[in-house]
Parts: C-alpha cells; sequence; structure tokens
C-alpha cells in the first residue's frame, strides 16, 4: 500500500563525532529512500544540517553576532548540503527540489495552499522535495523552534501517514536517557505532562532539538491522524521503520482520519486576536456547536473575515482556534448592542472552521 512518509533527519544524525558531514550515513539515507520511493510510496525530506555543513566551508570566527553568524553559516551549508544529497540521488536518477520554509509560510493560508499543492505535485511527479528552514532571512533567531517542529507542520500539510524523527537515540525512555536504568518506550498512544517528564534535559550539540521537542512534534501529528516515529538513524533502516520491524517509539494518533482545515488551524495560522466567551458558549463547542456572537464576552486584536483567532474561556486560557466568519471592527460593534438583539446573528466561527484544543 502506498503511503506518504515524511522523514525527519536531525544534525546529530548527518554528522562524525569531529562535527563534519557524514557522507557514508548520507549516502546510506539517500538509498533508503530510493527503496522506499521503489516500493511505491511518496517521500518528502526535511534535513538539518545547514549550519553543520557551513563550518566546514567558512567558520565565520570573527563574526561576533551570532543570529548574522548563524544566518552565514546557513547560507553556504545548505548549497553544499543540496550538492551532496544531488549527487547521491541522481545515482538513482531521482530528482529533488529544494524548498526554504519559513514560519510565515504556514500563517498565510494562501501560502499554505501554494506549498501543497507545489508540495504535492512535486511528489506525484516522482520528485523528493528536500525542506530546511530558511533561516537566512528570518526575522528572528529561530522561526520555529527547531526541524522537529517544521517536520510536524509539513506532515500536517502533505497529509503524511508516517512521520519518522531520525534522531542518535533509540526513542523516548521512561525516564532521563542518562539514568542507566532508563529503557525506552516502544508506543505512545496518549502525550500528556507525564510524557513531557520523561524527556530529561539534553540538547544535541549542533542541532537545536531536544527530546522535548519531539515529543511537541508528536503531540501535533498526532492530534492530526499522523503516526510518529522517533528512532536511531545511526542503526535503524527506513524500510524495517515502515514496515514496523524496527526498535524505537511510535506515537500511535487516536484517529487515523486525515484533517485539513485542522491541520492549517492547529500547526499552521497565526493568530490575529482572541475572543473571551462565556460558559454558555464554552460548553456549546466543546460539544461541537459554533460560536455564535451571544455567547461572546470580550474581542481582543484587529482582524478580519477569515482569520485565525484564539478562544479563551473567563479565566484567559485558551481553549480552542478558529476562523472568524465576522470582523473585530463588526464584532465589536455589534457586542456594543444589547444580548437580546444578538439572538438572531449568524454565528461568528462556524464548527467545521474550530478547534477545540
Amino acid at each position: 500500500m502506498t503511503k506518504t512518509i515524511l522523514i525527519k533527519v536531525g544534525t546529530n544524525v548527518l554528522t562524525t563525532t569531529e562535527g563534519k558531514l557524514d557522507l557514508n550515513l548520507i549516502k546510506s539515507l539517500v538509498d533508503q529512500i530510493s527503496e522506499l520511493k521503489n516500493n511505491g510510496h511518496k517521500v518528502v525530506l526535511v534535513t538539518s544540517g545547514a549550519v553543520g555543513a557551513g563550518l566546514e566551508l567558512n567558520k565565520f570566527s570573527s563574526v561576533k553576532n551570532k543570529v548574522i553568524r548563524k544566518q552565514m553559516l546557513a547560507a553556504v551549508g545548505q548549497n553544499y548540503l543540496m550538492q551532496i544529497y544531488s549527487k547521491y540521488f541522481e545515482t538513482h536518477d531521482i530528482v529533488i527540489a529544494q524548498a526554504l520554509l519559513s514560519r510565515s509560510d504556514f500563517s498565510i493560508r494562501k501560502k499554505y495552499l501554494n506549498m501543497k499543492n507545489t508540495i504535492t505535485a512535486l511528489m506525484d511527479q516522482g520528485v523528493v522535495p528536500v525542506i530546511n528552514e530558511n533561516d537566512v532571512v528570518s526575522t528572528e533567531e529561530l522561526s520555529f523552534s527547531d526541524n522537529d517542529i517544521l517536520a510536524s507542520y509539513t506532515a500536517a500539510l502533505i497529509k503524511a501517514d508516517k512521520l519518522i524523527i531520525l534522531t542518535v537515540v533509540d526513542g523516548l525512555y521512561d525516564k532521563d536517557p542518562s539514568d542507566k536504568t532508563a529503557k525506552t518506550i516502544d508506543r505512545v498512544t496518549k502525550i500528556d505532562e507525564k510524557t513531557f517528564g520523561m524527556c530529561g534535559k539534553s540538547k544535541s550539540s549542533l542541532g537545536l532539538g531536544g527530546m522535548k521537542s519531539k515529543i511537541s512534534a508528536a503531540n501535533v501529528a498526532t492530534e492530526l491522524g499522523i503516526e510518529m516515529i522517533i528512532a536511531n538513524g545511526k542503526t535503524q533502516n527506513l524500510k524495517n521503520i515502515v514496515q514496523g520491524a524496527f526498535k524505537g517509539t511510535t506515537f500511535t494518533p487516536e484517529n487515523n482520519k486525515k484533517k485539513s482545515i485542522y491541520s492549517w488551524l492547529l500547526a499552521g495560522s497565526a493568530i490575529s486576536g482572541y475572543l473571551t466567551i462565556d460558559n454558555g458558549a464554552k460548553k456549546a463547542i466543546l460539544n461541537n456547536k459554533s460560536l455564535l456572537i451571544v455567547g461572546i464576552e470580550k474581542v481582543e486584536g484587529n482582524f478580519k473575515k477569515g482569520d485565525t483567532v484564539e478562544v479563551c474561556n473567563k479565566k484567559g486560557e485558551k481553549i480552542a482556534v478558529g476562523i472568524v466568519n465576522l470582523s473585530s471592527e463588526i464584532l465589536v460593534k455589534n457586542l456594543s448592542q444589547p444580548k437580546e438583539s444578538l439572538k438572531n446573528q449568524k454565528e461568528v466561527i462556524h464548527c467545521d472552521n474550530l478547534k477545540v484544543l
């Protein structure tokens, strides 16, 4: 059965203990992806390693600004990294396409749909999209916290069947892996505070993510019906991982049904405003009802029809996100009227465009 598989490979998987690119491992990774494609699967690769690759070409040690230095390393390293991937994929007659994405690409609905259509079309033509964050033009040091989160967002974008995160540990441990009694967990069916408590404090030396970021990625993926796997990219084979014969941790979604608008609401959209609702409206949306204007107590932010807002309870706690049918200006104007006159108003957020968190 054909599956759409997103593979994310971390910096420490791609590099040697000396911090240089491990060309043998990259070749092996490409060989494994090629085998998946030969078996009929569609594959997207989210790769880290641009900064590490840049260090091999020029350390820019005289640049004192850490943000600028990182962006410079990414700029020269990304090109070098893509050359290596291209060379190895060419031996399998596979064309790759580079896509450098930023957080804003997922935040604007039009951009989001354009990305989805382009990446999907590339896969349909047998191309392997190779994705990394566009650090060079980021206005912040990291618009994504790391590529684990980028991978989960992209998996949501393409409605992947599996998200495989390759790292240098064997999976999620039941306690901090520095503890010699720690054991790997084969399967996680529910992500909660206890799950995050198992992550420890580790972060990779060249990469940015630790286990906590991977659990955050799993939280997004499983919410959207996508199975996520953490496995050791140094020791495990992708074919075995896809077939389920591997050592690692599988995060199982409660519902395998892929979600479209929810994917964007949860994993893509920028928040333009906030709505505080009363207890009656809270009860309604928790029962899969639309949000009506009569249940809104406070409007914050400047948003227009079609923007995404957070919905909060009276305590200020976020309980949902949704796409509004009315602008903030119209909402504020209507809320100045007596509540009795609002009962026949159309919904502010239709239940199909509302995601309870």
